[in-house]
């Protein structure tokens, strides 16, 4: 701080200063939700392999901070006061998202931990008043031209996949469709991939291991694997003669399908992953309820 209390923040040159200015002065709120001038100044302070070894013990401090009781009735006012509720801070948490991204005068580290601290605040305010999922940070690695997932529609469930080449599956074929995407899912959460019900009904397309499952470990290449259920032979036209020889006369066969680059076609859904612990008991019949009947006792339908 200067003797005038104001801040200088410390810049590698006139430009990345002047590119600093500029983008304060016309996102002004924003900057100062994310801690303002103070945080901007401590983060430029640090160099980049300083604040990765800084970086989750600082968000350990700011999410204790944000769970300790004494700061629950702000957290709520906040919440409260603003126009629209939880849908509106949860609009101006994408927003300020989007500005991040833009700030081109802070490495990308710097970038996801200003990211986690928005999605911590948010997750608080949802979690205190019980109107809305946790939003989960999930870093991706994309190849050239490769589109993140998205929800088609703000209420869907799934997240659309696309395709990062041509890739043609013939009748009775199994193929890896691969996506160009590497995900560093969070603990405690994991990735299914299911198929798109439109490309279910249209076509022989399935998954073949419907959900995959992408488990937070996981680093490499998202691969869908793809079956066209499309017999090789659908119908073949024959007749004997009279010295019971087999004379084919056409044969229909299956269809191949082709999947275009960019296309969409599976889906991933976000599942928490809870802990199961096994415990060997003498008896389980003794716990809980038996309804009885052996397998398959329900019904098949």
């Amino acid at each position: 701080m200067n003797e005038d209390n104001t801040v200088e923040l410390k810049f590698k040159d006139e430009i990345e200063q002047e590119e600093f200015q500029k983008f304060y002065e016309e996102n002004q709120d924003a900057v100062d939700m994310l801690g303002g001038l103070d945080m901007f100044e401590s983060l430029m302070e640090l160099e980049d392999d300083q604040f990765k070894e800084l970086y989750p013990m600082m968000l350990q401090v700011f999410n204790e901070t944000l769970n300790d009781k004494a700061n629950e009735a702000e957290i709520i006012a906040m919440a409260l006061t603003a126009e629209g509720g939880i849908d509106s801070i949860r609009e101006e948490y994408e927003e300020i998202v989007k500005l991040i991204d833009e700030m081109d005068f802070i490495s990308e580290i710097k970038k996801d931990f200003l990211k986690e601290v928005m999605m911590l605040s948010f997750n608080r305010m949802s979690s205190i008043l019980n109107k809305e999922a946790p939003i989960v940070q999930i870093p991706c690695e994309l190849e050239e031209g490769v589109k993140l997932p998205v929800y088609a529609h703000d209420t869907d469930a799934g997240l659309d996949i696309y395709a990062r080449e041509e890739i043609t599956i013939g009748p009775g074929e199994t193929v890896i469709v691969h996506t160009g995407i590497k995900c560093a899912i969070p603990e405690g959460y994991a990735l299914l991939i299911q198929p798109r019900s439109g490309q279910s009904a249209k076509t022989k397309l399935r998954i073949a291991n419907t959900p995959g499952l992408i488990d937070s470990g996981y680093r490499d290449e998202i691969g869908v694997i793809i079956e066209n259920i499309e017999p090789p032979f659908k119908d073949i036209d024959y007749s004997f003669d009279t010295n019971g020889e087999v004379h084919i006369h056409s044969i229909l066969h299956g269809s191949a399908y082709t999947i275009a680059p960019g296309q969409r076609f599976a889906q991933m859904r976000l599942v928490q992953v809870p802990r199961a612990n096994f415990t060997q008991v003498e008896s389980v019949g003794e716990i809980g309820e038996n309804r009885g009947g052996g397998f398959g006792s329900s019904g098949l339908m």
